[in-house]
């Protein structure tokens, strides 16, 4: 069953710049498994990791997972990778070898994390996850993530809004299909364009092949697209805020006024192009750090007495941040 929760947006930035990856493990512990509580030295232990650490959004949502684990006084480490799943899965492994109480996976891809499940479930070890999908997973005794659909209505409509209408315009569209979420918002929005009458500029979707480089490689596709085809764009449609600025860039370095692009993080550096009323339109802000503090809560609820969440998929909804909104808000990356 699918729970939607609605989390109020603005909270204060909060990032704890200074950790490189992990922090210093602490005495060996059994694992507590379904009973909950700590292992047999008391000490409470969980084994986070992400592969999308490279990403500011990656980066403070754990640092922030961190953060507030250790102040409730839990051993923490933190595993994390470029992207490389192998290198994830063989770390969790040897983290469940030594004994941890619960797993928090962070933005994973659930198509490549079979082995370090297998390994949980055959320790009896509960995985709590943040952005592990768009759809139910018994894999995950809880998974927080974002209503994908809703991302993409609300960047779509803001197009819409920008553009003057949908009908017979011009949309790039640019994903990136190794994440689950993005490649999710992004067909969604593709399908909606197309309904409304857009047409899909280039036939196709454009794919972005990493994230660390996906401004370079966006400001790419728009430039080479427009000097191809200088009156055969309207818009871009971006499924996250990097990518989209490099979309801006090139409308910008190619002098037009008359392109816009939304994305989706509302990154601090993209609020600041939106206010600019340029070719940046709208973004979506995802509150991660609240998604934090309900994970937390409920990770600190199996410590207790071996309590898990009532239900394993939580969506949660965005705010869109435009030309109307971008002055009075307050990014948290």
């Amino acid at each position: 069953m699918r729970t939607r929760l609605k989390i109020i947006t603005g909270l204060a930035a909060a990032a704890m710049l200074g950790l490189t990856g992990c922090s210093a493990p602490g005495a060996d512990a059994g694992a507590a498994g379904s009973s909950g509580g700590s292992g047999d030295d008391g000490t409470f232990k969980v084994a986070a990791f992400t592969a999308g650490y490279a990403t500011p959004g990656g980066k403070l949502t754990l640092d922030k997972f961190v953060e507030e684990g250790k102040a409730k006084g839990w051993d923490i480490t933190l595993y994390t990778s470029d992207f490389d799943y192998d290198k994830i899965n063989s770390d969790m492994q040897s983290a469940i070898t030594q004994g941890v109480d619960v797993i928090l996976a962070g933005f994973p891809d659930p198509r490549q994390i079979a082995p370090l499940v297998n390994s949980a479930e055959s320790a009896d070890i509960p995985i709590f996850s943040i952005d592990g999908g768009v759809e139910p997973n018994e894999d995950f005794v809880e998974d927080v993530t974002f209503d994908q659909d809703q991302l993409a209505s609300l960047t779509v409509g803001a197009l819409e809004e920008a553009m003057g209408g949908l009908e017979g315009k011009d949309v790039m569209v640019i994903g990136h299909d190794p994440h689950i979420g993005i490649m999710t918002r992004s067909n969604l929005a593709y399908d909606m364009l197309e309904e409304a009458g857009a047409n899909i500029a280039g036939g196709e979707m454009k794919q972005a092949l990493n994230p660390g480089t996906s401004q370079e490689e966006a400001l790419k596709f728009v430039t080479d697209f427009l000097q191809a085809n200088p009156d055969g764009l309207d818009g871009v449609w971006v499924g996250w805020d990097h990518a989209a600025l490099g979309a801006a860039q090139a409308i910008d370095e190619a002098g037009r006024d008359d392109i816009y692009v939304t994305g989706v993080d509302a990154l601090g550096v993209a609020v600041e192009e939106i206010k600019k009323d340029g070719p940046f339109y709208a973004s979506v802000h995802q509150d991660w750090f609240s998604v934090v503090d309900v994970v937390v809560e409920d990770i600190e609820a199996y410590r207790a007495d071996g309590t898990l969440p009532e239900e394993n998929f939580v969506e949660v909804e965005g705010e869109l941040i435009d030309r109307d909104n971008a002055a009075d808000f307050t990014p948290s990356m």
